[in-house]
C-alpha cells in the first residue's frame, strides 16, 4: 500500500491499483487472534471456503469486494481491529439499527 499523502493528509490511490496492504497475510492472523476464532471459525464468520482463507494467508489470492466488506464487518466488532486492517486510528461508533 502507497503511504504518499495529499496536502490534506489522506492517502492517495492511484487508479488501477490493488488496496491489500502488502502484510494482508500477517493482518489476518492479528485478526483472528483479536476475535479469538479458530481459522475456520473465522472463514464461517466471513462467509468463505476455509481453504480460500488459506489462499489468502499464503498470499495465493486475496479477497473480492464480498469478502472484503466481511472483513470488515468482522474488524469492526473488535477492539482495534478495523485500526489493524486499515492502518489508520479509528473510532467506531455504533448506531442502532432502525
Amino acid at each position: 500500500m502507497t503511504n504518499e499523502r495529499d496536502p490534506s493528509g489522506h492517502r492517495r490511490f492511484p487508479p488501477g491499483v490493488a488496496l491489500m496492504p502488502e502484510d494482508f497475510p500477517r493482518k489476518l492472523a492479528a485478526l483472528k487472534a483479536l476475535t479469538g476464532l479458530t481459522w475456520e471459525g473465522m472463514a464461517d464468520a466471513l462467509g468463505v471456503d476455509p481453504r480460500q482463507l488459506l489462499r489468502w494467508r499464503n498470499e495465493d489470492g486475496e479477497p473480492n469486494a464480498g469478502a472484503t466488506l466481511s472483513l470488515a464487518r468482522l474488524a469492526v466488532r473488535v477492539p482495534g481491529g478495523l485500526a489493524l486492517l486499515i492502518d489508520e486510528d479509528v473510532t467506531v461508533i455504533h448506531r442502532p439499527r432502525r
